[in-house]
């Protein structure tokens, strides 16, 4: 059961995830990246540690240090494709993003020396051929935010697989779990400033206007996107496979154009909708599998 509940969060998040593909490619328009991730978490960190006080007390060397590493991927994983986004369109990044499920079970067997499961690596394929189907990357050549995106899917695959370790590890202390949250957010901010930092030395614009969208993309983005998904992510990936919640995360360009539908009746081609029936039978073809193979 709690395998469950916890892929129902995850597809949560998942969720609203999906509604900052549009809100940051807006945001960026008239505000430096780095600087649009750095007031982003800054956001996310005040609010966290209003929330969670008590958890900088349980700050001991190891939780230290693997919430720096966690924040380190976490960071920079969004720092490359919030870049990328400036780079290339939203489709291809969301597509790009969605192929670190790719990726989760090679550092996962690295990391841990677990096997592919078949069920994985068949929705691993599922994932793939859906994901191509319902954002058409083809449509556009490969350019630098490409590149850049492809490698925050790298590092998003790695974190998949440490918090995943990590967090089950010290699945008993809530407070150390608070502290891995805080410490990601803490670590994106210090990449983020780095990042104004670069942008300052190459005469890009840091100017900030504080319009309403721009608010409104930080208040989403800083509470709904970050606080909210982080804290169940470090709470409660553990209690599935981080494989599994790679798929999970891929359909996320899915319920993007699902929010999409419902809000501004934006339509589906047909091969959308063929993808997100693929992308939907990834998700749940596992769960068919072990039903099949469960003795009777």
């Amino acid at each position: 059961m709690k395998r469950h509940n916890a892929e129902i969060l995850l597809l949560v998040i998942t969720i609203l995830w999906a509604g900052t593909f549009a809100i940051i490619k807006s945001a960026v328009a008239d505000v430096n990246p780095s600087m649009f991730l750095l007031l982003r978490f800054s956001i996310a960190a005040v609010i966290g540690v209003a929330i969670w006080p008590k958890s900088l007390f349980a700050l001991d060397r190891d939780t230290t240090g693997k919430g720096l590493i966690l924040g380190l991927l976490f960071g920079l994983g969004f720092l490359l494709q919030t870049i990328g986004l400036t780079l290339t369109t939203a489709s291809t990044s969301a597509f790009i993003t969605g192929t670190m499920v790719v990726f989760v079970p090679i550092v996962h067997r690295i990391v841990d020396g677990s096997k592919i499961r078949a069920n994985h690596a068949a929705s691993i394929v599922l994932v793939l051929i859906g994901l191509y189907l319902f954002t058409s990357p083809e449509a556009h050549g490969v350019n630098l935010g490409d590149v850049l995106t492809l490698v925050s899917a790298i590092f998003w695959a790695i974190y998949l697989t440490y918090i995943d370790v990590w967090t089950t590890a010290m699945r008993a202390n809530v407070q150390r779990q608070n502290a891995l949250v805080l410490l990601q957010f803490i670590t994106t901010i210090a990449i983020a400033a780095f990042g104004v930092g670069i942008s300052g030395i190459r005469g890009e614009s840091l100017a900030v206007t504080l319009d309403i969208d721009l608010l409104l993309g930080l208040f989403y983005c800083g509470i709904f996107a970050s606080l909210i998904p982080t804290f169940i992510q470090t709470r409660y990936q553990q209690y599935t496979h981080p494989v599994r919640a790679g798929v999970i995360f891929a359909i996320e360009p899915l319920a993007a154009s699902v929010i999409a539908w419902l809000a501004i009746n934006e339509q589906f081609s047909v091969r959308q909708l063929i993808g997100g029936g693929v992308l939907m039978l990834a998700i749940i073809l596992p769960d068919v599998i072990a039903q099949v193979r469960k003795p009777r």
